[in-house]
């Protein structure tokens, strides 16, 4: 059994979705971040970061970063098909890109929403975040070409949780909006994916707790 820890529109999304595809029984716990609630005593308790996601396990353990719990609900639930066995050749593509999306990519979009962080020169914020745009852009371009010579998904030609932070970043439209415009393998890769029954429904949920 599982408890979610998490806020719309945030990174907990990702693991919302690993959560929704496995199968497995869990219960949200929603986060008033506008209110602070992720800075109290008791949720710092949980996750010394100050942030969501956080995963409580059993009610015995908690867990933090998104595209670990993703990772970590793969591994756990392997009838979901949530990522391929260790000496599946797919397992290569799948680490690999799941660390990519959240290492390589993530950081271009925090540095957006967050330029305070890479210059205390409060004149600078402006252009700090016009070349988190570029850098995003530049990205993504990357990653469609990967996804030309071998998609439809990271993993190759199935889903797995490396796709889910794909879904949510895609989806911080502000940061850059054109990016399912000007490259059409990460298109095709969000649209499979939000077919998905089990995407709808978390998707729904974001949208209804907006």
């Amino acid at each position: 059994m599982y408890t979610l820890y998490w806020n719309h529109g945030s990174a907990s999304i990702t693991a919302h979705m690993a959560l929704e595809e496995s199968g497995a029984p869990y219960t949200l716990k929603f986060v008033d971040m506008d209110k602070g609630e992720h800075k109290t005593a008791d949720y710092l308790k949980l996750n010394p970061n100050g942030k969501v996601p956080t995963l409580l396990i059993d009610n015995k353990r908690t867990m933090f970063e998104t595209a670990a719990i993703a990772m970590y609900i793969a591994d756990r639930h392997p009838q979901a098909g949530l990522a391929p066995a260790v000496d599946d050749p797919a397992r290569v593509p799948y680490t690999q890109w799941l660390f990519h999306i959240t290492n390589s990519v993530q950081p271009f979009y925090i540095m957006f929403y967050y330029p305070e962080r890479h210059s205390a020169d409060a004149s600078a914020h402006e252009a700090v975040k016009a070349q988190a745009t570029k850098l995003i852009g530049e990205a993504w371009a990357r990653v469609d070409a990967a996804l030309e010579k071998k998609g439809p998904y990271l993993a190759g030609d199935r889903f797995s949780a490396a796709d889910l932070p794909v879904m949510m970043l895609t989806g911080w439209k502000r940061a850059c909006g054109d990016v399912l415009e000007k490259n059409k393998n990460i298109r095709r890769l969000v649209e499979l994916v939000s077919a998905r029954p089990a995407i709808q429904r978390v998707l729904k949920q974001n949208q209804a707790a907006a």
